[in-house]
């Protein structure tokens, strides 16, 4: 299949915030992540649900410019929102991370939803709102 015949299809997307380091300690001066860089947009394709979905399994660009797969604590993202995704290499990544680990890169579509639907869409997008309503709810916590 070529790259123009790809279909888009909906996501979750989150953006990586500065990671909470003290301001005394010593790596006071980073903000970033081992993997991905403060600021990055990852794009969220399943999480652990025994853990009430703490843990996510995101896609995104790496420090060095390449697109990996890894577990995240949702705590350190923001924005959540649902994005159509367009790029084939961003297609191709979550595809394969999908082969790779069935468990966590689920994409919350137990229905069986075509990925390009409107209605996967607004699925998704409830999905997105309560990260974000859950994820407030825990730093207004601490």
């Amino acid at each position: 299949m070529s790259d123009d015949a790809v279909r888009p299809e909906w996501c979750v997307v989150a953006s990586l915030l500065p990671y909470p380091y003290k301001e005394s300690g010593p790596n006071a001066e980073l903000r970033s992540h081992k993997i991905f860089p403060a600021g990055a947009k990852l794009h969220v394709i399943g999480g652990f649900a025994g853990k009430g979905h703490e843990v996510v399994t995101v896609v995104g660009t790496a420090h060095r410019r390449r697109y990996v797969t890894a577990h995240i604590q949702a705590r350190y993202l923001g924005n959540w929102r649902v994005a159509l995704i367009y790029r084939p290499e961003v297609l191709r990544a979550i595809h394969h991370a999908e082969i790779d680990d069935r468990w966590s890169a689920h994409r919350w579509n137990q229905q069986g939803f075509e990925l390009d639907s409107p209605e996967y869409g607004e699925y998704l997008r409830r999905i997105a709102e309560s990260f974000q309503r859950t994820q407030r709810d825990r730093t207004d916590d601490e």
